[in-house]
Parts: C-alpha cells; structure tokens; sequence
C-alpha cells in the first residue's frame, strides 16, 4: 500500500497593511518595542505574521514544527510568476499611485516575501519576552541579508545580541533557555512516554525509545555505521 501524499505547500495568511498578530497583547507590546529596537524598516511590518499556535504555523510554513521548539521564524521568499503574467498585470493608475492609502493597499495583491514567526504560549513572562526579541534578531539579519544559523544556541553571536538588546546577562539567557527546554521535555515525555529501552550488547549504552525501531539498529556509539556485531537489543 502507498500512502497519499499530504500537501506541505506553505500558506501564509493573506497581507494586511499592518502586521498580522494571533497573540497575546503582551506579544505585541514586545514585538513594538523590539522592532524600534533593532530599528526595523515600517514596510516590513506588512510583510509579517506571528502567531501562538503550532498548528497554524505549520499551516503557513509548510513545515513540521518539533514540540520542543520555543519559538521560530520562517522567511518565506516572493513566489515566482512567469514575464506573461507580469505582462498581464492590470497597469496601475498614475491618479491612484500620487495617493499612499491606495497605494498600500494595492501593494498588498502583489507578491512578496513573508516573515513568519511563532512564539510558545506557555512559557515564563521574561522567557516570552527574550524569545519575540531572539527571533526578531533573526528577521533582521534576514532584512540585512545576512542570516545566521545557530551555532550552539545560547552559546553564539546571536545570544549575544540577545543579551545586548534585551539587556539580560547571558547566563540569565541560558538558565532561561534550560528551564524553558526541561519544563517542554517534561510535558513531551508526559504525552508520549518511554516505553521501550534498547542496550547495546557490547558497550551497555541505553537507548530509551517512545517507539519500536522499525528495523535493525546498532550502536553507535561503538560504530557509526551499521554492524551487526553491536545490534541494540530490546530490554524493555
């Protein structure tokens, strides 16, 4: 049997002139106060969606969010239309372009690059707060056109950025980081509990699972590639 496909195409919420926010007030008073921070461009505003729900993130992404993520930005660039289709787009007045409420409003139709960000809802207020700044900080580099990728989380120049903008030492940032980790791990294990452990026959080394391997798997921390000499074995 072939399973269907399901469609992961992203789908942004359609733009506004304002940024689009399905969050807490607290969410938007940050997002306020660090986007003057960082001193963000007004016309990206438009271009942003953030939102507290996973489900409804995914849904825009296109992407599996893991329930351990505390917060995420997705850039999602223009789509692509073909020159027939640029030619065919209805030319805009020369009446309506010498008057910026229209003009904003027909700049929303046009295609264009989409910021999105979620936040975890259920998190401490300071770790809300560090947590809107840490993924503007990524919506900047995007704007600046230099994005960075994470190094060690907490350990790298964006958590030193972090600490620079929010005003928060760095182990204030991690011990942050840690308890926020521990407190989505504890729930995680809550939901989907361990219930098989794997040892390896050589080493000792566990492997506690929420799922049974689906094929054979050995250690490797003995071997790092597969050799059925160190097979884990079922213990549990």
């Amino acid at each position: 049997m072939v399973a269907a496909r399901t469609s992961r195409t992203p789908t942004p919420p359609p733009r506004q002139v304002g940024p689009i926010v399905h969050a807490s007030h607290t969410i938007e008073d940050w997002l306020a106060l660090y986007w003057q921070k960082l001193n963000l461009p007004t016309q990206e505003l438009g271009k942003l969606a953030i939102t507290q729900d996973r489900q409804e993130f995914m849904h825009w992404t296109g992407k599996r969010l893991s329930s351990m993520v505390l917060g995420c930005y997705c850039y999602l660039p223009a789509p692509h239309h073909s020159q027939v289709g640029a030619q065919k787009r209805p030319r805009i007045s020369s009446h309506l372009q010498a008057l910026p409420v229209f003009e904003d409003a027909l700049q929303l139709h046009l295609p264009s690059h989409r910021h999105l960000i979620f936040i975890e809802p259920d998190m401490q207020p300071q770790s809300i707060e560090v947590t809107v700044a840490h993924e503007l900080i990524h919506l900047a580099d995007r704007v600046k056109g230099t994005p960075r990728r994470h190094r060690h989380h907490g350990y790298d120049s964006i958590a030193a950025d972090e600490a620079a903008i929010t005003g928060y030492g760095l182990e204030e940032l991690r011990r942050l980081l840690h308890e926020e980790s521990m407190r989505r791990e504890a729930l995680r294990r809550t939901r989907r509990p361990i219930r098989y452990l794997y040892v390896c026959p050589n080493c000792g080394n566990q492997y506690p699972r929420t799922r049974r391997y689906s094929q054979s798997v050995s250690c490797s921390k003995c071997d790092k590639t597969y050799n059925p000499q160190y097979k884990l074995l079922l213990r549990a």
